[in-house]
């Protein structure tokens, strides 16, 4: 008997993808009473799973997509001629890679007339404040027991350099152990490695709160379940899908499975979500009313990525601390909406890095130290100083920034031959917020002393050919809510345009750019749909209805979380 066979078939409602749109429906839902299944084609990961050694980080960080490598690792790396993408795959979706940064946008981003009029920072309000207060979200201090990152510091001085303050982000981690009724929390230990998945588990991610919560209230998730098609069917919908974690067979039809529900939520991520609905617009023609806006309005929401500063003797140490801590924003007049934040890299990237990139003088030294050592051995009075060959490093010194800004949201996401996605993306009408970008990063480097390193996914470094691509970690778009069918593929409650019951929950929402980490959004526009699925109106402040963030019966009342820092930068 497969796996499969052992669960129900048949449930109120089917989530599809367990990232932050999935889980944060799956978990309201179920709270609510109603029967869920979540269908995630990645595998659980314990926090004894996570990669740490690079031979670790090779065979189990990234995974191809491919059936016979399901379950192998948690980060997709998807490669497309002008961008890269990359996307969290398993329980948790990408929370179990992202650098934990819960910032919301300035309120003036909802009222371009990208986004549907009743999407307002007033009215969204409420659904980041219980988001918030259920991830944990707030700011590293100077206070806490392993102080502040040296990178942090750093960074707060470059921007103090330009005659501004930086803002401290507010991110989802525990700095301090904690004693619990169910046993101890242990706090952050500023390893770094939050790429690579929290070995801790100080990260707050959406298996440790959201989806327990939601199976404790009866939600089934099913871990490498890849669902393939969505069927209107009766009062409802069938959903096929393939078990990922069957052995081979001869008849590939062995391993599918059919669920059904009164309704289906599709939070696969930006390119899950949008290949899934593409197939079933395209080829099964199961879904054939879905709006020619579907696959439109993509974005990378602007994401620049392996630039930095570099200091001729200041130490960065950017491996150490949480790996995004503090940021600056930049409005221009025409609403460009720039922030530019420190970034860290897990050890074994800058192991590989300190190792592939020269510096000078390591030549010099490894040849003084090699006679010293000769001399030491031989007691010529030359003293061997092991410490001057460990202490440096390209990226000792390098201040790595993250880039995130409203780009011109007009990518295309297709299907290719094969039925795969396929990104079609120019940097023409975003590059004058590219370079605008650059411009900023350059002002830090010189004012604080440093030099300023590109990109090498923008300018080789060696004989600068400007190649302009980029990568972004916040894919968005391609199922744009609206005001109509004809501007987008949803309304702005999530529900898909002529298919009632079925709703889209995660980034492929986006209708533009956020402009900062949108992972706050996200979880925001997520707890707007499932209340509404729920109580078909809005959350207001104080309100009765307010979903628990505990595991008890009560009905705890979110707490204030910080004030967005952004909206106060010019």
């Amino acid at each position: 008997m497969q796996r499969s066979d052992k669960v129900a078939s048949d449930y109120d409602v089917i989530v599809i993808g367990s990232g932050f749109g999935g889980a944060i429906t799956a978990c309201r839902l179920a709270q609510a009473g109603r029967s869920v299944c979540v269908l995630e084609k990645g595998r659980r990961w314990n926090r004894v799973d996570f990669p740490r050694g690079p031979g670790e980080v090779a065979q189990s960080t990234i995974s191809s997509g491919n059936r016979q490598d399901a379950g192998r690792g948690f980060i997709e790396y998807r490669t497309f001629r002008t961008m890269d993408v990359v996307q969290g795959t398993g329980v948790g979706g990408g929370s179990l890679h992202y650098f934990n940064v819960h910032l919301r946008p300035p309120a003036f981003l909802f009222n371009q007339p990208a986004w549907p009029k009743r999407i307002t920072m007033r009215r969204l309000r409420p659904y980041y404040t219980l988001a918030a207060d259920m991830l944990e979200a707030h700011p590293v201090t100077d206070t806490q027991e392993l102080g502040l990152p040296r990178r942090t510091q750093v960074f707060e001085d470059a921007v103090s350099s330009l005659g501004r303050q930086a803002d401290r982000v507010p991110i989802c981690v525990r700095f301090s152990d904690e004693h619990t009724d169910s046993g101890q929390k242990r706090g952050c230990e500023f390893c770094g490695n939050c790429l690579l998945g929290c070995h801790v588990h100080a990260k707050n991610t959406l298996d440790l709160n959201y989806i327990p919560l939601a199976e404790q209230h009866g939600a089934v998730v099913l871990p490498l379940f890849q669902a393939l098609n969505i069927t209107p069917d009766g009062q409802g919908y069938a959903v096929t899908c393939t078990d990922l974690s069957a052995p081979p067979a001869s008849d590939p039809r062995s391993t599918m499975r059919k669920f059904r529900a009164q309704q289906v939520v599709v939070a696969a991520g930006t390119l899950g979500t949008n290949e899934l609905l593409l197939r079933c617009k395209q080829q099964s023609r199961t879904l054939p009313r879905l709006s020619d806006q579907l696959g439109k309005r993509f974005s990378g929401n602007g994401d620049f990525i392996f630039a930095g500063t570099r200091y001729q003797s200041r130490v960065v140490d950017p491996g150490r601390g949480p790996s995004i801590t503090a940021g600056v924003g930049f409005r221009k007049e025409n609403n460009q909406y720039i922030y530019i934040e420190d970034l860290g890299y897990p050890d074994p990237f800058i192991w590989y890095f300190n190792s592939a990139i020269p510096t000078r003088g390591r030549i010099a030294r490894l040849l003084r130290q090699t006679r010293r050592y000769l001399g030491d051995a031989f007691g010529t009075g030359l003293k061997f100083e092991l410490e001057e060959l460990l202490e440096d490093g390209f990226f000792t010194h390098f201040l790595p920034y993250l880039g995130l800004g409203t780009d011109a949201a007009d990518g295309t996401l297709t299907l290719d031959a094969k039925g795969e996605i396929h990104l079609h993306w120019s940097i023409r009408k975003s590059l004058p917020m590219y370079r605008d970008m650059v411009d900023h990063m350059k002002a830090l480097s010189a004012a604080s002393g440093g030099r300023f390193v590109n990109s090498f996914l923008w300018r080789t470094p060696l004989i600068r050919v400007p190649l302009s691509k980029t990568l972004t970690a916040h894919p968005l778009g391609g199922c744009a809510m609206s005001d109509t069918p004809l501007t987008g593929v949803t309304n702005d409650c999530g529900e898909v345009w002529g298919y009632k019951g079925l709703y889209v929950a995660d980034g492929a929402l986006m209708p533009a750019a956020i402009g900062v980490n949108p992972s706050a959004t996200i979880s925001a526009m997520a707890e707007r749909v499932a209340f509404q699925m729920i109580h078909g109106r809005e959350l207001r402040e104080d309100d009765a209805s307010v979903p628990s963030n505990r595991t008890t019966t009560s009905k705890a009342a979110p707490v204030a979380v910080q004030t967005n820092p952004t909206t106060t930068v010019v």
